[in-house]
């Protein structure tokens, strides 16, 4: 990637119903030479593989919050990495609930990852090993020249659930996590050249029975953005683009989303994430599939 560019890919852009279309959350930012992976929900390694940024080559993995949907390949994420070569520890940062269910899946598979070692003869195992560190507010240190800031956000009741800005040379980028309108999240997308955002498409969440019953609905939109609500904090926050992920239902109509946030008001460029489709600060160039455009 070029001097100077920052660079966000949407690994997996769903949530917990699985989708033929849509991975489990995970998304990858890549700035002044390092590769931070965002959550490592389903299918994340063959994503990455798919990218052409394979697990080995991730320097840190930081999770946002304690939901199965966002931690669920952690162990598979490890594994494969260390098959592609890795020779070097996991740096894993995230809050202290995912944390605990982070080391229960590692511990889980002790005695298989010893079989592996003893039996593969490999050359090395520390590409097995992980350093786990708790995720707090604030400045996180070790990726040098690229500046990473975690701020609390509301995911009531899971908590502590965070949000993300990156910021290499003059491009900035704010991921929401998963959250309802809050005031941090809004302070933190002030200006932000990007403001990639989850959405709850509440419009589109009917109820059916035996699946889910209007209290589910309304329990579920409760600590989710919608759209109206997404373009509310884009004009509030003067963000510059917004990007949707994390789409609820995976299987939303992506043209009825953006006449949403159209309809609430919102002028500026947006668009809804898809698996495998990289954006470019400050270039403001998107690429998916052989397609490049401008944004």
């Amino acid at each position: 990637m070029d001097t100077g560019m920052l660079s966000f890919t949407f690994l997996g852009t769903g949530a917990p119903p699985v989708s033929a279309r849509r991975a489990g959350p995970a998304h990858l930012v890549e700035a002044a030479g390092q590769l931070v992976l965002v959550d490592c929900g389903s299918r994340v390694a063959h994503q990455l593989a798919e990218a052409g940024k394979p697990a080995a080559a991730i320097d840190a993995l930081i999770v946002t919050h304690l939901h199965s949907d966002h931690i669920v390949d952690f162990y598979q994420l490890v594994i494969s990495s260390w098959h592609q070569g890795r020779d070097r520890p996991w740096r894993v940062i995230a809050p202290e609930p995912a944390l605990k269910a982070m080391k229960a899946q590692y511990a889980a598979f002790d005695d298989e990852r010893r079989l592996r070692i003893a039996f593969e003869k490999r050359p090395s195992a520390r590409g097995l090993e992980v350093v786990f560190e708790v995720l707090e507010p604030g400045p996180l240190s070790g990726f040098g020249d690229l500046s990473v800031n975690a701020f609390l956000v509301d995911h009531h009741p899971v908590a502590p659930a965070f949000g993300l800005a990156f910021a290499s040379d003059a491009s900035r980028l704010v991921f929401s996590g998963d959250t309802r309108p809050c005031a941090a999240l809004e302070e933190a997308a002030s200006g932000a050249d990007l403001l990639v955002c989850e959405v709850y498409v509440d419009s589109q969440m009917p109820i059916v029975s035996g699946v889910r019953s209007a209290e589910t609905v309304a329990a579920v939109r409760s600590y989710h953005m919608v759209p109206s609500e997404i373009a509310r904090l884009a004009n509030l926050s003067g963000a510059k683009a917004v990007a949707l992920t994390h789409v609820v239902p995976p299987s939303a109509d992506t043209q009825a989303v953006l006449a949403e946030i159209r309809a609430a008001g919102y002028p500026g460029p947006v668009m809804v994430g898809e698996d495998l489709a990289t954006l470019v600060l400050p270039a403001r160039m998107l690429r998916w599939r052989g397609l490049a455009a401008s944004f």
